[in-house]
């Protein structure tokens, strides 16, 4: 259902006319105004208000106008001229009155969602009779579909400031569930079509009504093979009892028997609207109602990011994804509640990267060996080990919130150093495309800040490395201090560029396993160092003499 207008709620503004202490005051003057502002009409006959009160509340009913009209019947706008409240009113299709299972679903539906009184349900009003049909009265709200804005973007929805708004919808989505599932109640058809979206951030769910309630015997209706759209409407006919929309529905419902329908089948469809959200169209889609409703039942679709394809969707939306949509309810988020949980962490960007555990003794990247990702310790401890003139060396330990393997997301060069768990270990994994994706978000100038420091890196570390006698040649070394020198030194006002000189042979050992007394060794053999020991300062102060003779070298 769909509205074109919002309910107007009536609100007493009261004003005194200013009197004399002495003067005998006057009856106040109510003016009723709408939440819009605009007036209403006085009530200048006090009794005919009552009388209007007192009559049945079908009959106070002013239709106004059709908002939607669907396989089980229609709503129109209506007034109550009793209080001047506008309604969405819903009614019965006049060739399903005498159906008693469409019945049956519509006044489920009513006493259903009456049943739920959450902000993001929308509240049912009254129920009854007119002109022979049964009604119910609920909440106009005024916006558009979920359906509609995403069928706005065929290819999905990548624009930021979009996406995290339909993912804070979708977070008011699962608020409704959980409060649903507590009462006992599944939803059973959540697509973006139950979905309204309204104009001043409110997010409803509707149409509860297929919704299964705990106790309930299982509905024996199902629906026709719809035309190929994503929000078929409901109608009778024989075979398996299958009660949804094919396109979004968890395995166990597809294949008919709602006894086993709970809280993870409703997560597997909001699973399935976040899949549509992120493609531009649901995750099933056969060429007709069968070929759809076998895919659903076997839980058989493309993965998101092989539909987008081009690295659009961020791996930790599609582990969502993917969770929800499990083919096996055991593997699925337990609860809508846990569901909501991964999508507050992914927007409050604590969930960006997947977690990976690695049980004690595992060698989480080996020396060498090309990577193209780094970790972020959540728990547990690692040792950083290297091998130097033959023998492995332990030359740091990592607890939580310590990062290892960062140089290869900016470079995707080889492995320094070897990091073995010394613990059962749990890290948080940044691979260099995510990081790509967060500097493609953010602003121009610090995203090239990033590039020319991890260019930078590149240079340090991408240099070939030629050894003999189990370390660094003298070329090589000398090759280091200068990137080294380059990257982080400092220039003086002739151009010499300067580092502490502890500093440097602290990093170059621990790159390149040479010693200090090493180091200094090779710097003396190059013209344009100076090396101060005492004031901690080492110094290249002719640059060009310095990459001659080191060009000349490394040939």
């Amino acid at each position: 259902m769909s509205g074109a207008d919002r309910e107007d709620q009536t609100v007493a503004h009261v004003r005194r006319r200013s009197e004399p202490p002495d003067a005998t005051p006057e009856p106040e003057q109510t003016t009723l105004s709408t939440d819009d502002g605009g007036p209403i009409e006085p009530v200048d006959d006090v009794r005919a208000l009552v009388a209007e009160m007192r009559r049945p509340a079908a009959e106070r009913l002013d239709e106004q106008g059709l908002v939607a009209s669907g396989g089980m019947g229609a709503v129109h706008v209506v007034v109550d001229r009793a209080i001047g409240r506008r309604m969405a009113m819903k009614t019965m299709h006049a060739m399903l009155r005498e159906d008693d299972r469409m019945l049956r679903l519509f006044l489920r539906e009513a006493r259903t969602t009456g049943l739920l009184d959450h902000p993001n349900i929308v509240p049912v009003y009254d129920v009854g009779e007119r002109d022979g049909a049964l009604f119910f009265t609920m909440k106009l709200v005024s916006g558009r579909t979920l359906r509609e804005l995403i069928r706005e973007h065929p290819h999905g929805i990548t624009d930021p400031n979009v996406l995290f708004n339909l993912l804070d919808a979708l977070v008011k989505l699962c608020d409704a569930l959980a409060f649903a599932h507590s009462r006992g109640v599944v939803h059973c058809d959540i697509k973006p079509a139950n979905v309204m979206l309204g104009d001043f951030g409110e997010v409803y769910l509707m149409d509860w009504g297929i919704a299964r309630v705990r106790g309930s015997q299982p509905d024996r209706a199902s629906y026709v093979p719809p035309p190929m759209s994503d929000d078929a409407p409901p109608s009778q006919t024989t075979g398996d009892a299958v009660l949804g929309t094919a396109s979004y529905m968890s395995p166990e419902q597809a294949e008919g028997n709602r006894v086993l329908l709970d809280a993870r089948s409703d997560v597997f469809a909001l699973g399935a609207v976040l899949y549509d959200i992120l493609c531009g169209r649901p995750p099933y889609r056969g060429g007709s109602y069968d070929e759809t409703l076998a895919l659903a039942r076997a839980a058989t679709y493309v993965p998101p990011s092989e539909l987008a394809g081009d690295g659009r969707i961020s791996p930790e939306l599609e582990r969502i994804v993917l969770k929800a949509m499990a083919r096996h309810r055991s593997e699925r988020y337990e609860s809508a509640a846990a569901l909501k949980a991964d999508l507050l962490r992914y927007m409050r960007g604590g969930a960006e990267f997947p977690k990976t555990t690695f049980p004690r003794g595992t060698v989480i990247m080996r020396e060498g060996e090309a990577g193209s990702a780094a970790y972020i310790i959540s728990s547990g401890q690692c040792e950083v080990r290297k091998t130097i003139n033959g023998v492995e060396q332990v030359l740091k330990t990592l607890g939580p919130g310590e990062v290892f393997g960062e140089m290869a997301v900016l470079t995707e060069s080889a492995r320094t150093a070897t990091v073995v768990a010394t613990d059962d270990t749990t890290a948080l994994v940044v691979t260099r495309t995510v990081m790509q994706q967060e500097l493609e978000a953010i602003k121009p100038w610090m995203a090239r800040l990033l590039q020319t420091i991890a260019e930078r890196f590149r240079d340090l570390y991408t240099t070939k490395r030629v050894t003999l006698g189990g370390g660094p040649t003298a070329p090589r070394l000398a090759n280091q201090l200068l990137m080294h020198l380059c990257a982080w030194g400092e220039r003086d006002a002739s151009g010499a560029m300067r580092a502490p000189w502890s500093r440097v042979a602290r990093e170059i050992e621990a790159q390149m396993g040479a010693a200090p007394h090493t180091i200094h060794m090779v710097a003396a053999m190059y013209p344009g160092v100076a090396l101060d020991l005492d004031g901690d300062e080492i110094a290249i102060t002719d640059e060009r003499a310095f990459r001659e003779r080191l060009q000349r070298d490394l040939k």
